[in-house]
């Protein structure tokens, strides 16, 4: 415990300082709530007609507050998954591709305690990137509220965000299996395409009709990308099931590197 306390404390500065984080937090603790304001007012002006127009009818409703959080989940449900798997095909592939990583092996804490620590890290940034871009769009969505004389904060709107904030969660988790994949791969490229790879298969497999029950599914659909039908039809136990990737892939992650010989 001791050795992971010191690991998760050098990983958490040495996260701080990269230059993944330079760069995608921002995109997501501000450009994710620009846009998920910006999807609702577009909706709701009645500017875009035909296809466009119809893909954001959801978004156009009384509420517009209740909207914009819940174009919140289903952005981050996204957004942070993507985020994630980057960040964690940079963590783990490229000191691997490089050899960088043959230094674990000389370390006082075990190497998989290492990596356990690196990827716990990492998912802790994405899963508070998540929280902080829903605390923003909770922002923006309390000034629209004040703006409309009949609105005002109500249980539909802490259910949108707390959706939001569930959905950014496990979508983070979703992206820690890529750290295995990585390792495996030991080429950051290969991860990102099995990142892409996994969205464009998520893609069919909802389209087949086994969304509701498909990890890197589930998030998206709870929270209304599919329709009000679809989020309904995602049970609790598949939110249980998604949330379990998480242990699952770390459990794996630690045992690749337990038994990795060489870099």
């Amino acid at each position: 415990m001791t050795g992971l306390a010191t690991a998760l404390r050098v990983e958490a500065v040495a996260w701080r300082r990269s230059t993944v984080v330079r760069l995608a937090t921002p995109l997501l603790v501000l450009l994710v709530p620009a846009a998920c304001v910006g999807l609702v007012a577009l909706a709701r002006s009645g500017a875009l007609v035909g296809t466009g127009g119809a893909k954001l009818a959801g978004f156009g409703g009384a509420d517009a507050a209740a909207d914009q959080l819940t174009a919140a989940g289903q952005v981050l449900s996204v957004a942070v998954l993507l985020a994630g798997g980057f960040a964690l095909a940079a963590a783990f592939g490229v000191p691997l591709a490089d050899g960088r990583a043959g230094g674990w092996f000389a370390l006082a804490v075990p190497r998989d305690v290492v990596a356990l620590a690196r990827a716990v890290v990492v998912l802790a940034w994405a899963a508070g990137c998540a929280v902080v871009a829903t605390a923003v769009v909770v922002a923006c969505a309390a000034v629209t509220s004040a703006l409309d004389p009949g609105a005002g904060w109500d249980a539909a709107d802490a259910a949108a965000a707390g959706r939001a904030v569930v959905a950014g969660v496990l979508a983070a988790g979703l992206a820690v299996p890529f750290a295995a994949v990585a390792t495996w791969t030991r080429s950051p490229l290969a991860t990102v395409g099995a990142l892409i790879g996994t969205v464009a298969v998520t893609q069919v497999v909802v389209m087949l009709g086994g969304g509701a029950w498909f990890p890197w599914a589930v998030p998206s659909l709870w929270t209304g990308t599919g329709g009000e039908a679809a989020a309904a039809s995602v049970p609790g136990a598949a939110l249980a099931l998604t949330a379990a990737v998480v242990p699952a892939a770390l459990g794996a992650l630690v045992v690749q590197w337990r038994r990795l010989t060489d870099v």
